[in-house]
């Protein structure tokens, strides 16, 4: 959130301020005229000068998408003023907001400074004369761009108040009824189309105004210095910027939220957050600051202000009220750690921290409010030469993922130039698992969207191939044990358990396969044992006497005869009796004829007395 301070200019003061329900919130410093800073080293070149206010005679001229006075239409300068008006009127109408009152500067921005806080008491709503009054600006609009298509100004506002407005389709209209500046029209498309959740449509558009933009302006939409660890940004700004193509798309593809979307939403969202900032610095918005270098870098990081209100600092500070920004909320940070950006293939599951203090860009998905860890299970099995994983997924109560259906999907991207691999399914339960063939090291990504509750949940870990060789698969866990002769991997799939977490005192089935032959004459002989894992020395001992199933609640072994069609599989039905919360190894031992194999996991027993 961004909150301006209304002292006058060429003085300066610092103000501390309360938090808001924006991902991000910014202090004002109030200080000389942005045209005197310095950019802090590192940051990325800006796409227009420093402008003068809204209206000034220099910033008219300076900047070609304003338009020139002596040929825009009377629509098109009526337009201007009314704008100029509105947000005059939106900013003496903004309500006063009273969240938050314990936030902290995050990440000094200039005369601004950033902190997050999601969980904030929302914005207090609109007021209804500036919903009427947005309107009246829309309608006049229309007219003028209908009058001269060419206005990339009229253009750019339309869009940008449509979308204000929540007006989807007519921000998209307006968009394609744009004919001035092709880069700036299709920009003004991709925009409209990402804020419709037209995920392809935004993209090719986006696209095509990189294309045809100046290879200038083009360096500098995408430059992702300010979405980068400090630690990265010399060698980054060493690449010229020609050859930072790979570079990039490996960025935006590992902070891409989910790999299931037919393309790349969080580069749609920078190019996005360039076109708005862009409308932005082209006309008055509600803060009483000047366009400049850090409401750009704002933006960019976390997002353009989607409500307005004002405070004050109390009863004892004088100076007037504050109006402050508030961007979408809950927002997140999909950025990965710098080891897992320079190496793809040695990420897990711990490189991405959605909540991670001091990001340095956060994102708040519209098909998404809220983004959890999900609940997860891998096994690999043998098919000849080739990998085949299981990605098991179980919707824990806490991930509030709201009522079915759900989209479920398990992507392998190796990183080497192919395209990924991806398995998909539509309307699927709370729990089960995916199939797809692992021929090398990949980072699969498991995912899980819910449209009806606007949630999502995910994990990405790298997998690798099981050796040539292998004799014993990896195990499935089941809700319940496959008890036909012949249990089949893709069926189990189905009703997979989904995650390595049970409670105590339930009863779950298992799917592994030996891929050795047993029969009556030469059976293997086949043991599963659980272990807590940290129990002191004396409830060990009581273990090994056969006095303690809180150490050793599962302890069986049995002989395997073979199956009557000489198939991999088996499935065990598990009765786990009723023990502490904890880790327990569970290891699953085949042995005969001399050999020995066995697969361990680590199940987490939740909830127990």
């Amino acid at each position: 959130m961004v909150k301006q301070s209304a002292r006058p200019q060429g003085m300066s003061a610092v103000r501390r301020t309360w938090a808001t329900t924006g991902v991000m919130l910014l202090l004002s410093v109030w200080c000389a005229p942005l045209s005197a800073q310095t950019p802090p080293v590192g940051t990325p070149p800006t796409d227009t000068a420093r402008l003068a206010a809204p209206g000034a005679a220099a910033g008219m001229s300076a900047d070609p998408l304003r338009g020139n006075p002596s040929t825009m239409s009377s629509l098109g300068s009526q337009a201007r003023t009314m704008q100029d008006g509105f947000e005059r009127n939106h900013r003496m109408g903004l309500r006063f907001y009273n969240g938050g009152a314990d936030a902290f500067c995050e990440v000094p921005l200039g005369r601004i400074c950033y902190w997050n806080n999601n969980g904030d008491v929302p914005p207090p709503a609109e007021r209804n004369d500036a919903k009427i009054e947005r309107e009246q600006l829309l309608d006049l609009l229309a007219q003028a761009q209908s009058a001269d298509p060419k206005d990339d100004w009229v253009s750019g506002m339309r869009v940008r108040y449509a979308i204000e407005s929540e007006q989807r389709d007519v921000a998209i209209k307006a968009a394609r009824q744009c004919q001035g500046t092709l880069w700036w029209c299709q920009a003004l498309e991709g925009l409209a189309l990402h804020h419709a959740n037209q995920h392809l449509d935004a993209s090719a558009a986006f696209t095509r105004a990189l294309a045809s933009m100046p290879a200038a302006q083009r360096c500098t939409w995408t430059d992702l210095t300010w979405w980068l660890d400090p630690s990265t940004h010399a060698a980054y700004k060493t690449t010229p910027c020609a050859d930072r193509s790979a570079e990039n798309l490996r960025v935006l593809r590992l902070a891409q939220p989910l790999w299931m979307l037919p393309a790349n939403d969080i580069q749609n969202e920078l190019y996005a957050r360039r076109t708005m900032s862009r409308v932005h610095s082209l006309a008055r918005i509600p803060y009483d600051l000047q366009w400049g270098d850090d409401l750009l870098e704002s933006q960019i990081r976390y997002g353009w202000p989607t409500a307005w209100s004002v405070q004050n600092g109390g009863v004892a500070d004088p100076r007037p009220p504050s109006v402050i920004g508030h961007e979408p909320t809950p927002s997140y940070d999909f950025m990965a750690v710098v080891e897992a950006i320079a190496n793809p293939l040695s990420a897990t599951p711990g490189d991405w921290e959605p909540r991670r203090q001091k990001a340095r860009m956060r994102y708040a998905p519209r098909y998404a409010t809220g983004f959890g860890a999900l609940p997860y299970q891998f096994a690999r099995f043998l098919r000849g030469d080739t990998t085949v994983v299981a990605g098991g997924y179980r919707l824990m109560r806490e991930l509030e993922m709201g009522r079915a259906p759900y989209t479920a999907a398990l992507t392998l991207d190796a990183f080497d130039g192919r395209d990924p691999m991806q398995a998909r399914r539509d309307s699927a339960q709370a729990n089960g698992a995916l199939l797809l063939p692992l021929a090398k090291p990949a980072l699969a990504s498991l995912e899980v969207l819910a449209p009806v509750g606007k949630r999502a949940a995910r994990v990405r870990t790298v997998l690798t191939p099981l050796p040539a060789g292998t004799r014993l698969s990896e195990y499935l866990l089941l809700q319940r044990g496959d008890v036909s002769a012949t249990p089949m991997l893709e069926r189990n799939a189905l009703q997979a358990y989904g995650s390595n977490e049970i409670e105590g005192g339930t009863s779950f089935g298992i799917y592994w396969e030996m891929y050795r032959q047993a029969s009556p004459g030469q059976p293997l002989q086949i043991s599963l044992r659980a272990t807590r894992l940290g129990a002191g020395f004396l409830q060990k001992l009581g273990s090994s006497v056969g006095l303690s199933k809180t150490v050793t609640p599962v302890s069986i072994k049995y002989n395997d005869n073979g199956r009557p069609d000489g198939g991999p599989g088996r499935s065990l039905n598990i009765n786990f009796p009723q023990v502490p919360a904890g880790d327990y190894r569970f290891t699953l031992v085949v042995s005969g004829a001399g050999l020995t194999d066995s697969t361990t996991q680590v199940i987490r027993v939740r909830g127990a007395k």
